[in-house]
């Protein structure tokens, strides 16, 4: 007769592999659907009770957005008037471009963030844009719900060539 052999034993480590398998597989599956979810607007932010969202942040960030973070928007809100006014280093002047190029960069940019500052939100009747290089005012750029980005005013530095 033969000797019995030993059996094989499986390694210990197998059932803790295959656990975490199942759970990151099925966190992957509940993180997937979320964001289906929201994607087709079936979940929305959470705001809790009377917080309201602040409308100088939400101009403070169109500034960043179009400007970058580099352009050092300082952001006022005046609750009662309904106006935001940006000042912020401009991202596109720049004196060794053309005087013409420098003022439809600078119109441009201006009314890019009115037109987001404005765009929906309510508390906004009106945004003002006024762009600097280092602490020389460049244009300021100002407009108010409805009206159309081209009828925004654009007004620029008398010094300004």
């Amino acid at each position: 007769m033969h000797p019995a052999r030993p059996r094989p034993r499986r390694a210990a480590w197998l059932l803790p592999l295959a656990a975490a398998l199942v759970l990151a597989a099925g966190g992957g599956w509940l993180l997937w659907t979320q964001i289906a979810q929201v994607q087709e607007g079936a979940v929305s932010p959470a705001v809790p009770p009377g917080v309201t969202r602040d409308p100088a942040t939400r101009a403070r960030g169109a500034v960043v957005s179009l400007s970058g973070q580099e352009s050092h928007p300082r952001v006022a809100y005046d609750p009662p008037s309904g106006t935001v006014t940006a000042q912020f280093q401009s991202k596109y002047y720049d004196p060794a471009h053309d005087a013409k190029y420098n003022r439809q960069y600078l119109a441009t940019e201006g009314r890019l963030v009115v037109q987001l500052v404005l765009y929906n939100v309510p508390e906004i009747s009106r945004a003002v844009a006024e762009l600097y290089r280092g602490r020389r005012l460049l244009a300021t750029v100002s407009g108010g719900q409805g009206d159309a980005y081209n009828d925004y005013s654009v007004e620029y530095a008398r010094d300004l060539p």
